[in-house]
């Protein structure tokens, strides 16, 4: 790969974190929180431990493999054949991402700010610029992406301590939530929440310095963590958890609550045009990632002319959904199992055998 398209430490650093906060901003803590109460928080921690060590484990599975994704590590486990399946899984897998998000918040706006606005028009408004920045490769889009992360965790940063004041420590009570069973055993499926860790699969090949994986990985998964747990703690001790059935983006209810002064009330549009930003940059990532992993399979010599093309499959499966009820749906239920089996458990099958494959050929 030509090194000019290949990125430095921070920028994959904030690539990943960019992964999370988007995360965050659609929704996921209301399903945290709906899935395990009052012990939210708790279980962020347990859940945030335990994705640190799988980190560990995914860092030290790659060390024989110090150059190749999670496709290439396939084809060396498998050959053409496993390489295929792979590879299509998650093509299909960050278009289901890509598509959801992208709903979710258009519908959001439509809902908040342009109800008389037809949602196709909301969602070309977003793809076109994502389209024109998979032409212009992995290098310039995550530059901008290391611009903006910073000011949307200082946005983030801004909302959660703004809000300290209307906090209710009691509403963190009891501390088991809804038992310690859904608190630590069933709520482990929150492990779902760290999907970033399907984008660092893919990372190695476009790293400037490869052997800097591990401390990209273990940094953007601590900073995802924080973020996650301050996000949980401040909505649970804001709201009382039964009212994240509402249908609204939990964290747009927390702009609502940020006064400076009399003069400035109402800042939630600025915080609406971060995050709007910031999504238009984790769309990007996705569609570079799908046209990376598509001329791999295909040995298509310009990944970058199919920037129109994906964009094209995202707009049409995000029209497929009707609404945000349906869109929270498919993130509670389908998502979550979704990036369950693909990120942790067919990917580590995947990397568990190449190792055992690759130390049998050293004995041998």
């Amino acid at each position: 790969m030509n090194s000019l398209q290949k990125i430095g430490k921070f920028e994959a650093i904030a690539l990943i974190i960019m992964i999370t906060i988007n995360q965050i901003i659609f929704n996921l803590p209301n399903t945290i929180i709906m899935n395990t109460g009052s012990s939210a928080w708790l279980n962020v921690i347990f859940v945030s431990i335990i994705a640190i060590l799988f980190c560990l484990l995914i860092c030290k599975l790659f060390k024989n493999f110090p150059t190749q994704d999670i496709v290439d590590v396939s084809e060396y486990l498998g050959g053409k054949i496993l390489k295929l399946i792979v590879g299509i899984l998650y093509i299909l897998f960050f278009i289901f991402i890509a598509s959801i998000f992208l709903r979710y918040l258009s519908s959001s706006l439509k809902l908040i700010y342009f109800e008389k606005t037809p949602i196709v028009f909301l969602l070309i408004l977003f793809l076109i610029p994502v389209a024109f920045a998979v032409k212009l490769g992995i290098k310039p889009t995550s530059q901008v992406n290391l611009i903006l992360t910073p000011i949307v965790l200082l946005s983030m940063i801004i909302i959660l301590f703004s809000t300290v004041k209307d906090f209710v420590p009691e509403r963190i009570l009891p501390i088991f939530g809804f038992g310690i069973d859904k608190t630590f055993l069933i709520g482990l499926n929150n492990i779902f929440t760290f999907a970033c860790f399907g984008y660092l699969y893919f990372l190695i090949p476009i790293l400037k310095n490869p052997e800097d994986f591990k401390k990209i990985a273990i940094t953007s998964t601590i900073v995802s963590a924080i973020y996650l747990f301050l996000s949980v703690i401040c909505l649970l001790m804001l709201f009382p958890f039964v009212a994240f059935s509402d249908e609204m983006l939990s964290i747009y209810l927390l702009t609502r609550l940020i006064e400076f002064g009399k003069f400035f009330q109402r800042i939630d549009a600025i915080f609406i045009f971060i995050w709007i930003l910031s999504t238009f940059s984790f769309l990007s990532i996705t569609a570079e990632f799908i046209s990376r992993i598509f001329k791999k399979l295909t040995k298509i010599k310009n990944h970058k002319e199919m920037s129109f093309s994906i964009c094209s499959i995202i707009f049409s499966i995000a029209l497929i959904f009707n609404g945000i009820s349906d869109m929270k749906y498919v993130q509670n239920v389908l998502l979550k199992y979704i990036v369950i089996l693909v990120v942790f458990v067919i990917s580590l099958i995947i990397l568990i055998l190449a190792n055992l494959k690759n130390k049998r050929k050293k004995v041998l």
